[in-house]
């Protein structure tokens, strides 16, 4: 196997002639003449200045330097070897020649040619003496020796590791990665403290530094073993004096300063890295990047570290939308604990991870997320993170409107894996947020979240969860209030939460009122649960509609829903069954609110202030409108407790709805008011509460059963005065009731007589159209059969005439006539005007029955077509049940309109809307109708007698013919 490989060489020899007094030129080079002052510019731009004299001992000849030179169409190398020589100037001054060699940089850079390989293929080249084109340089295969010789140089002058050479190894890298960022900003950097070296180990340790960049920065950076300390040096890397002005100086093997910006993010990137996949594998990965890069180019070389970068890798693939299990899994991987635990590329990860993990085959992602969760430094995060996951899916479930068992299935996969790493307890402490006013929608879909997940789930035994259930109060409230639509999931929270356990929480053990037996006595406890707390277990009871629980919890906690309603902060002392024995109210005004306390009293011991509540006073708006709300939901959910609810809704100040009026309801009603007006400290309020609860038992209908009963338990409390009182509202309401019935008999005489008197009129009114109808037997009128005027005469004596018009309206009511003209207007229901134009259908030929007549044909001309067909029916209906008008009646009345109607006498002077034609065409279709019934009716009589077998066929029409009498 060949170890070489050959390469043409560009040349040039930069000396000048043995006692000659001119200055250095270019004597020979490729090409001759014509490209001497190329040469000559390359040359002298890689100068590394004057080098010391023959006898110095430190920074000896050959210096070399290496040049990146980048042209337009490809990247040459320039490598200069400045060396002594026996020859002498004319004023007898040692010459210093220069070997110059250009080389083609694509080959070099294939191979991933290093300094020292360079210098090896340079170090014994010899010039030919005249001009050639080019020569063929030998240069040996690479064997990669440069980096790890480099380092070795490097930790042989690390300070104070002597002896440990892993420590030393250690701390060359760390001072090989920090001269590698420092060349980032651009400027040159001066090495000092290797003057002993000699140019190969100097070459060494630019390789060593060079291996920790991107490979393609050798293009164009430029390196020499040596300086002279001048300004403005030509290299970005050198060996130097210390007072290299304009540069960086760094000491050999002491670790430098990074500046911070872009060098130290390279820095701390590439030693992660380092730690990570290890020096080999980093510096491999670095050689495959043979671009071209600008050495001063710091975006592009942290681009190029974040694509070797297995974290930064996977999260510019999350951005990019091009993610994978195995890329998400490397890139968690990569992260040591608690590492970049805030940036926001570590959070993309966790959360894409979570999304696999849940996912079949994701347990390899699950294994690098649990490592991270763990941690204590980054775990913290990572539930973060799962909770805003968890929340997520039921946002997506209400955004989507997606059913209730897709989100629970996700949510249990992700409820898994918090299981499985053992944070039920840190996820419960964080779903719910920071309690600020901004996360009330965020607590209403946590509440979701475990509602959906179930009690048997959430905790599932870890006595951890159950502590921070009790603890996030705000959280398990909203859960227990929206499981109480299901009794039995009620039950289930609660028997998690033991809330009468002897550690549970005051605002907890308000809820052992829904605890069986003497365990609710745990309510009663010292100290006792809020106001605020008994609200939202009296929210959860009605929420679930059941009303044995209700009236559990306000017979328990009276005290504290006494409180709210009269609007104080304070509950007072609490008997054995829960109910008050002293609210602590003052004042004996007998007001809705007790009286303010004056200025006075501020400092007055039997005066307390009102002590304020966490967010809201037990007793301010807010708490007494919820409760308002509460007990005008659902008065089916009262009904175990009607009483009390009703001594709530009077210091409410709403109205009592009382009890069924039933005797044995109305039984339990008074024995429950008798026991809470008994109650001392309700004794302020007794005159607002006697007023306020007998208004129902006052009101309508008089004599209703167990009125008696109630108002008996309300005479009998323990004020007088009320009572006495209420005794006057009970004999003013007996006499008011007795003079009504007296007015009402009489006017019940005065409207049987009126109507006497009408039904009189109307069958003289009819008996005189039947005579003009049959007293003639020529004219005109007996070919149509119509009376005067061409209305029908209607039969008389069948069925009993209602009030005509407006003769019934007594008192200041409205003239039906004008309610008749406003519902057209407003183009009312075809029902609603036959209901008011009924009463005037009796007496058509009236100015009335006439103005109804056409104020009826307006709403008939504009109503559509469907509610002008149901007109006449609903007419038809009105009369026969609200008036109570026979069949014939009726008919003669709807045969009378038509026939106004087809005289084209309904429309008067206002244009109205009836049109003969639709009418016509509308009695036609009824007559229709009712033939094809009593076809139908005779066919079923035939059937009847003869024992027809149903679906014998018709006889034919020609047998068939003959009139319907036959």
């Amino acid at each position: 196997m060949n170890d070489t490989f050959t390469v043409r060489a560009l040349w040039a020899w930069y000396s000048k002639q043995a006692g000659s007094p001119d200055e250095y030129d270019v004597l020979r080079c490729t090409g001759g003449a014509r490209r001497r002052a190329t040469f000559f510019d390359h040359i002298t731009a890689a100068g590394l200045g004057g080098p010391p004299s023959a006898a110095a001992t430190r920074d000896r000849l050959p210096w070399v330097s290496v040049t990146g030179l980048p042209c337009t169409d490809r990247q040459w190398t320039g490598i200069s070897v400045m060396e002594p020589s026996p020859l002498r100037d004319g004023v007898n001054r040692d010459v210093t020649s220069t070997r110059y060699v250009l080389l083609d940089s694509t080959e070099l850079v294939r191979r991933r040619v290093e300094y020292v390989t360079l210098w090896d293929a340079v170090a014994s080249l010899r010039l030919p003496p005249e001009h050639e084109e080019t020569i063929p340089l030998e240069v040996p295969a690479p064997a990669g020796d440069g980096l790890p010789e480099g380092l070795e140089t490097i930790a042989g002058h690390v300070p104070g590791t002597v002896g440990d050479s892993d420590r030393r190894r250690a701390a060359a890298v760390h001072w090989a990665v920090a001269v590698a960022a420092l060349l980032l900003p651009g400027g040159p950097v001066v090495i000092t403290g290797g003057g002993a070296l000699d140019a190969r180990a100097r070459l060494a340790v630019f390789d060593a530094i060079a291996g920790l960049l991107p490979y393609g920065v050798r293009g164009g950076l430029a390196v020499g073993s040596c300086v002279d300390g001048g300004d403005e040096p030509p290299t970005h890397l050198a060996f130097g004096p210390a007072h290299t002005p304009s540069a960086r100086c760094v000491e050999l093997g002491t670790l430098p300063q990074v500046p911070a910006g872009a060098p130290e993010e390279y820095r701390r990137q590439l030693l992660r890295l380092i730690e990570v996949l290890g020096l080999d594998a980093v510096t491999a990965g670095l050689r495959t990047f043979d671009a071209a890069v600008a050495p001063a180019g710091p975006g592009a070389v942290l681009g190029v570290l974040d694509r070797l970068d297995p974290f930064r890798a996977a999260v510019h693939a999350v951005e990019a939308g091009e993610q994978s299990v195995q890329l998400v899994t490397r890139g968690l991987n990569s992260l040591t604990d608690g590492e970049d635990t805030e940036s926001e590329g570590f959070l993309r990860l966790v959360r894409c991870g979570i999304d696999y993990a849940v996912e079949p085959g994701g347990r390899e992602v699950y294994d690098a997320l649990s490592r991270h969760w763990a941690h204590g430094k980054t775990g913290p995060r990572v539930s973060a993170l799962m909770a805003e996951a968890l929340l997520d899916v039921v946002l997506g479930g209400v955004s989507a409107a997606a059913d209730s068992t897709s989100c629970r299935a996700r949510l249990d996969e992700l409820w898994r894996l918090v299981e499985l790493c053992r944070k039920e307890a840190e996820v419960l402490r964080l779903l719910p947020g920071s309690g600020e006013p901004a996360d009330a929608q965020r607590l209403r879909y946590a509440a979701d979240c475990l509602c959906l997940l179930g009690p048997g789930r959430v905790a599932d035994g870890r006595a951890d969860a159950v502590h921070v259930l009790r603890d996030t109060r705000r959280l398990t409230r909203a859960v227990l209030v929206r499981e109480s639509a299901d009794p039995t999931r009620l039950a289930g929270w609660l028997t998690l939460l033991e809330p009468t356990a002897h550690e549970a929480p005051v605002w907890l053990r308000a809820w052992a009122v829904l605890a069986v037996g003497e365990r609710k006595k745990a309510a009663l406890v010292e100290p006792r649960p809020t106001a605020e707390d008994a609200l939202h277990v009296l929210t959860a009871t009605v929420r679930s509609r059941q009303p044995d629980w209700t009236a559990e919890a306000v017979r328990w906690l009276w005290p504290q829903l006494c409180s709210t309603a009269v609007g104080r902060g304070e509950s007072g002392r609490t008997g054995d069954d829960g109910a008050t024995s002293g609210l602590s109210l003052q004042g004996r005004s007998g007001s809705r609110r007790p009286p303010a306390r004056t200025p006075e009293h501020l400092d007055d011991p039997a005066h307390p202030a009102d002590p304020a509540g966490p967010a809201h006073p037990a007793g301010g708006p807010d708490a007494r409108g919820a409760l308002r709300t509460l007990l005008a939901t659902d008065t089916d959910v009262w009904r175990h407790c009607r009483a009390r609810a009703d001594v709530l809704n009077c210091l409410l100040g709403a109205p009592a709805a009382g009890p069924p009026w039933r005797e044995s309801a109305c039984r339990a009603y008074a024995q429950s008011l008798h026991r809470v007006l008994w109650d001392e400290g309700l004794a302020p309020f007794l005159a607002l509460l006697v007023e306020a609860l007998a208004t129902p038992a006052l009101g309508g209908p008089w004599g209703k059963e167990g009125e008696s009963t109630v108002l008996t338990a309300l005479l009998r409390v323990p004020d007088e005065a009320a009572a006495e009182k209420l005794r006057r509202r009970v004999d003013a309401r007996n006499d008011a009731w007795r003079r009504r019935q007296d007015a009402l008999e009489a006017e019940r005489s005065v409207r049987a007589r009126r109507l006497a008197d009408q039904e009189a009129a109307q069958n003289t009114r009819l008996r005189a159209a039947r005579e003009r109808h049959t007293g003639t037997g020529t004219g005109p009128d007996c070919a149509t059969g119509t009376g005067a005027g061409g209305a029908a005469v209607p039969r008389e004596g069948r069925g009993r005439p209602p009030v005509i018009g407006t003769g019934d309206r007594t008192g200041d009511g409205p003239d039906p006539l004008d309610v008749l003209a406003v519902a057209v207007q407003q183009l009312r229901s075809p029902r609603d005007i036959a209901v008011m134009w009924a009463p005037f259908t009796f007496d058509l030929d009236s100015g009335t029955g006439r103005r109804a007549l056409e104020l009826t044909g307006r709403w008939w001309g504009r109503a559509p077509e469907k509610e002008r067909d149901a007109l006449f029916g609903h007419l038809e209906r009105t009369l026969l049940t609200a008036h109570r008008c026979s069949v014939d009646v009726t008919a003669d009345i709807l045969h009378e309109i038509r026939s106004l109607i087809m005289a084209c006498h309904a429309s008067g002077h206002s244009s109205g809307g009836w049109l003969a034609g639709p009418v016509f065409r509308e009695a036609k279709r009824e007559l229709r109708d009712r033939r094809s019934r009593v076809r139908e009716l005779r066919r079923i009589r035939l059937m009847s007698v003869f024992h027809l077998v149903p679906g014998t066929p018709r006889k034919h029409k020609e047998r068939n013919r003959g009139s319907s009498d036959r």
